[in-house]
C-alpha cells in the first residue's frame, strides 16, 4: 500500500506525525478523503472528526477545530486550532463548557462575545460527539 506522511499540528504542539494510507477531514462541504499521491490541494476544515488509517491498518480518530489542510509531495498537513484524541476528552467537563457557553449566548452582549460563546459551544459539542462516536466504535 502506498503511504504518505500525515502531520496534525496545533498552535500548542505537534499533535500527530506518522505514515498513513488515508485520511478523512471535515470541510464545510462535507467529509473529504485523501489517499497517497493525491493531487496538490489546500482547503479549509471545519470543526469535526479526522479519521486516518495508518500503514499497519490501525484506524485513529481525533476531534479538531477549524483550520486548514494541505496535500502536496507525499505529505498531508493539517493545521488546526485544537486536536484531541477521544480518550483525552472529559465528558463532564465538556458538558459544563457547553452549558456555560449556552448561558453566555443568551446574555445580551456584544456581537464579538456572542460569537466567542458560539465557538466555545461548538468546540465542546464537537468533542462530545467524537467521544460518543469513539465509544460506539469500541463497543462493536
Amino acid at each position: 500500500m502506498n503511504t504518505f506522511l500525515l502531520e496534525i499540528l496545533t498552535p500548542e504542539k505537534p499533535f500527530f506525525r506518522g505514515e498513513c494510507v488515508s485520511v478523512i477531514v471535515p470541510t464545510s462541504d462535507g467529509m473529504f478523503g485523501i489517499l497517497a499521491n493525491h493531487a496538490p490541494l489546500t482547503a479549509a476544515i471545519s470543526d469535526g472528526k479526522i479519521t486516518w488509517t495508518q500503514g499497519d491498518g490501525t484506524t485513529r480518530i481525533c476531534a479538531v477545530t477549524r483550520g486548514m489542510v494541505s496535500a502536496a509531495a507525499g505529505r498531508v498537513r493539517v493545521l488546526c486550532e485544537s486536536a484531541v484524541f477521544p480518550e483525552e476528552i472529559d465528558e463532564e467537563k465538556e458538558r459544563l463548557k457547553m452549558q456555560e457557553a449556552e448561558l453566555e449566548m443568551r446574555k445580551r452582549r456584544s456581537y464579538e462575545e456572542y460569537v466567542a460563546s458560539q465557538l466555545a459551544f461548538a468546540k465542546a459539542f464537537n468533542r462530545l460527539k467524537v467521544k460518543q462516536y469513539s465509544a460506539m466504535q469500541t463497543n462493536r
